[in-house]
């Protein structure tokens, strides 16, 4: 951050420790939004986790603006003159431009390198009417919007124009000397009752910046856990999902059960204390099969709700609103934990685990392999069917019985089941072998 300093003396950012942090392209996108602030002589302000995030020297380029003035019209504005999309909620004055290809194109800015998003909100003061309800807003000033945040250190804002003003931080609630003190401060004694969810993101800053709760803030957090239950699943939802995309989500996690947060969402909601361990072993361990991107969500719930048994584990889908991919990769995981012993049974056929197996997601597969790092049995045996037994079955089919004659009935059933687990089972292991078998099982149901 430069030493430089304006007429209020706040300490200035420029442009160059922007692109320090984001890089080039970053640094571009936030230089043409403010161009166009700046032509409009309209107030427009970096605000929240980024710029707490360029003070620190870190972070990802989550782009937030802030205006003293019509969001909603300005991101229009944006996207019209560059493409992509607009998403609005004009309840709260946002919008969201959601920048695409073409966006980036025309902003001559590689797509690679720019943000899938950027939100804009118009500046506002908050009310609330009750615990736990969404807030009812208002426009306001700045320092209105700063006020009505989580926490000091996200309660910042970078003013963009005009461009006379352009670097100066704006810090009403001391949030610059708490970031230097690595300290997490709540910005009023309601705060986490107007937003029980801040619990969530209060563990979540003070775990990924390596921060302390400040003494008051703890106490206020904890006063609040009752709250939890009154939220809904999908919010609770939300937040967990916000923390399983974090690089250290196990700590938080633990954290969160250790100042009980996870049972005050849900009684049976217990984690594993190795969880740190098994989800870093989701990122760092690749099962030999190749594994859809499209799983991770549903891969890390399983790893995470594991340990908490089967009726737990649909009580926990059902408060959480988990959807239905996620619930049946949860509960089938948890059912397959806990009743493990035939994979790990050297005597269980392959065709039996197979018929087991077939009914599976294979994010529950994925999840068992993972948590099966002690029992190799296991492992190689669920590999065994991702690789092998799900591909493998009978040539035969209902029409090749039709066409020999046999008349339709259960007997289909039974005859293509015995040669599907013939193969698997490796007791037939070619064509002959199976025209061999397939007679002898006509012969011997014709007895």
């Amino acid at each position: 951050m430069s030493s430089a300093r304006n007429a209020d003396a706040s300490p200035l950012v420029s442009a160059g420790d922007i692109e320090g942090v984001f890089g080039p392209a970053v640094a571009k996108l936030i230089r043409i939004i403010a161009n166009r602030a700046q032509d409009r002589n309209l107030r427009l302000y970096l605000v929240g986790g980024v710029v707490r995030d360029v003070l620190l020297g870190r972070g990802k380029p989550d782009l937030d603006f802030a205006l003293e003035a019509d969001a909603i019209a300005f991101s229009g504005a944006m996207a019209r003159r560059y493409g992509g999309r607009l998403g609005s909620y004009q309840q709260f004055g946002a919008a969201t431009w959601i920048l695409d290809k073409r966006a980036a194109d025309q902003l001559a800015l590689p797509q690679e390198e720019t943000p899938h998003r950027v939100d804009f909100v118009q500046a506002r003061s908050e009310g609330y009417a009750y615990p736990t309800a969404l807030p009812t807003v208002s426009p306001g000033q700045i320092e209105d919007d700063l006020r009505r945040r989580d926490f000091t250190i996200n309660a910042l804002a970078l003013q963009l124009s005009p461009k006379r003003q352009y670097g100066r931080l704006i810090d009403v609630c001391g949030g610059l000397d708490d970031l230097r003190a690595g300290r997490i401060r709540a910005l009023h004694d309601r705060s986490f009752v107007d937003d029980p969810t801040r619990i969530f993101r209060a563990i979540r800053f003070a775990v990924r910046l390596g921060f302390a709760a400040e003494e008051r803030t703890g106490r206020w957090m904890r006063s609040a856990l009752p709250l939890l239950a009154r939220l809904s699943g999908a919010r609770l939802r939300n937040e967990l999902d916000l923390i399983l995309c974090e690089e250290l989500a196990g700590d938080m996690l633990l954290r969160l059960g250790g100042i009980g947060a996870l049972e005050a969402i849900h009684p049976a909601f217990r984690i594993s204390e190795q969880l740190p361990e098994i989800l870093a072993r989701a990122e760092s361990a690749h099962p030999p099969w190749r594994t859809a991107a499209s799983e991770a969500v549903a891969l890390k719930w399983s790893l995470m709700l594991h340990s908490v048994g089967v009726g737990n584990a649909l009580a926990l889908c059902e408060r959480l609103h988990l959807s239905n991919a996620v619930n049946a990769s949860v509960v089938e995981c948890v059912k397959l934990i806990a009743d493990g012993g035939a994979l790990n049974d050297p005597r269980a056929r392959p065709s039996r685990l197979s018929r087991v197996l077939d009914k599976l997601p294979e994010s529950a597969i994925h999840a068992a392999w993972l948590l099966s790092l002690e029992k190799p049995l296991a492992r190689e045996r669920l590999a065994n069917y991702m690789l092998r037994w799900r591909y493998q079955g009978a040539t035969i089919t209902g029409k090749d019985l039709k066409a020999m004659g046999l008349p339709p009935g259960p007997i289909y059933r039974r005859i293509l089941d015995q040669l599907h687990d013939a193969w698997i089972d490796g007791a037939i292991r070619n064509e002959s072998e199976q025209s061999a078998l397939l007679q002898s099982l006509l012969a011997s149901d014709g007895k």
